[in-house]
């Protein structure tokens, strides 16, 4: 992973454009948030550079996301927040089958899209994740790669990950963002990485990683990269 996140520095010059304009923009959205809400928002309408600014995923984390989904099949795909789409268009390029982008939503869905648009893999999907993830994983038989960076509350965390882990196999890789945000999401991680279906674990504080390879040792490692 560090060879690959230093050749890849720079990221994609044409993905981290898009973020530079999101960082420079002077356009505002109206807000909506059905998650555990902002620290650093309240209501009305967003600047999206601030957005970009607060809420964005550093590269180093887009590189770490987008390694990871590389080492999995990657023919099914669900990330679980689209936001603004810069990591969604990172997971677009490691994806050899199909992507599905989650986001609740409509303003920074509408933003995303229109630089999403050139990925014929990905499907962009609008609404309340409670009810849209059910709907997608009906009709799936397996998921290979998971980033949840959602709602960030213990009991909706637990849920989603519940919901998908029938769908995983030892070959598949489940990534939580944010894990140490609040005492929520630190609670959720614990809980989940303490499943008997999971083998290895890995905190970059920023991130959690789990690996479903149960023969393997139950080691979790908390690494600095």
């Amino acid at each position: 992973m560090k060879t690959y996140l230093k050749q890849n520095r720079k990221g994609d010059t044409s993905i981290e454009s898009i973020r530079y304009d999101y960082l420079h923009s002077n356009l505002k959205v109206k807000s909506t948030d059905l998650g555990a809400g902002s620290r650093w928002f309240g209501k009305g309408k967003r600047p999206v550079s601030k957005i970009m600014r607060r809420i964005g995923t550093p590269l180093k984390f887009s590189l770490i996301y987008s390694f990871l989904c590389k080492q999995t099949p990657a023919a099914i795909v669900l990330d679980l927040g689209t936001s603004l789409g810069v990591n969604t268009a990172y997971l677009s390029r490691q994806v050899r089958g199909k992507l599905y982008s989650f986001e609740g939503d409509p303003e920074l869905l509408a933003l995303a899209g229109k630089h999403l648009s050139q990925f014929p893999q990905l499907q962009l999907i609008e609404g309340d994740l409670d009810l849209t993830l059910t709907e997608v994983l009906k009709d799936l038989s397996s998921v290979d790669f998971v980033l949840m960076d959602a709602n960030h509350q213990y009991e909706p965390t637990l849920t989603y990950f519940n919901a998908i882990l029938p769908k995983l196999h030892e070959k598949s890789i489940v990534v939580i963002a944010d894990i140490h945000w609040s005492g929520e999401m630190k609670m959720a991680w614990e809980k989940i990485k303490t499943r008997p279906e999971i083998g290895p674990t890995i905190d970059f504080f920023d991130c959690g990683v789990l690996f479903f390879r149960p023969a393997a040792s139950k080691n979790h490692f908390v690494l600095e990269i």
